[in-house]
């Protein structure tokens, strides 16, 4: 989308995404994979949350894999949000959808990173 609404803002320049679909199709499904997945999201939190003392023995513990995946559904939540009250579009959601991308995926496969990069533990 962000590749698209710089061709429309720039018309000179030549892309080989002509074919793609219009800006505002995109856009209304990039929402409802949005919602899908928020959706998605919020089930994933509330069972871990719920199922982690049967599961693992003991009470939710607080690691970086549960910080990034709260903020990332408070992301995901304000970007919904912000679009519902307040009629976020183009570049404003485009930049709070790859900001709850990144955190998500440093949810998800960001151990690596979190502990050779930030804590220096190899």
């Amino acid at each position: 989308m962000t590749v698209v609404e710089r061709q429309l803002h720039h018309p000179a320049a030549r892309s080989v995404l002509t074919n793609l679909p219009p800006l505002l199709a995109m856009e209304k499904l990039l929402f409802h994979i949005i919602w899908v997945g928020f959706i998605l999201l919020t089930l994933t939190l509330l069972s871990g949350v719920m199922f982690s003392k049967e599961v693992f023995g003991q009470p939710l513990t607080f690691s970086h894999k549960t910080l990034f995946g709260f903020i990332s559904w408070g992301v995901f939540a304000a970007l919904l949000a912000g679009r519902q009250f307040y009629g976020w579009r183009g570049r404003i959601a485009i930049r709070w959808t790859l900001a709850g991308f990144i955190t998500l995926l440093l949810a998800y496969i960001g151990s690596k990173f979190v502990l050779e990069i930030i804590l220096n533990r190899y």
